[in-house]
């Protein structure tokens, strides 16, 4: 009887837990792409360095005070979806390193910036 419960509220907690969007590596062209999904939930911080207490240089998330006027001062921004990114601006993958994937934040007459965000939040395609 126990193990019946057991497997009863596993199945609810399993049922009941939030899907997460992962962004997509196109493994050809390298290119970064992020779909938002109203119904999937997703905050994706990208970091100076390949650790989760480095500087936030970008962020991407569904959430509306997440992204509206910035709050989390990121100096690449703050956005729903890649296809949110400023005209012309790219995001590139770059390497996998330890635990996060390195990208590139290219943007025109700038240097490129590179940042980190967690391999867990990408898939590669």
């Amino acid at each position: 009887m126990l193990k019946s419960v057991a497997i009863l509220l596993f199945l609810l907690a399993a049922g009941s837990a939030q899907a997460q969007t992962k962004a997509v590596i196109n493994r050809k062209t390298k290119s970064f792409t992020l779909v938002a999904n109203i119904r999937e939930d997703h905050q994706i911080f990208g970091y100076a360095a390949p650790d989760v207490h480095a500087k936030k240089l970008i962020l991407f998330s569904v959430f509306t005070n997440d992204v509206k006027d910035n709050p989390y001062h990121c100096p690449l921004g703050a956005y729903y979806q890649t296809s949110d990114l400023p005209a012309g601006d790219d995001i590139r993958f770059v390497a996998a390193s330890g635990g996060f994937v390195k990208l590139s934040y290219a943007a025109p007459s700038q240097h490129a910036t590179p940042f980190y965000i967690k391999q867990a939040f990408v898939s590669f395609e």
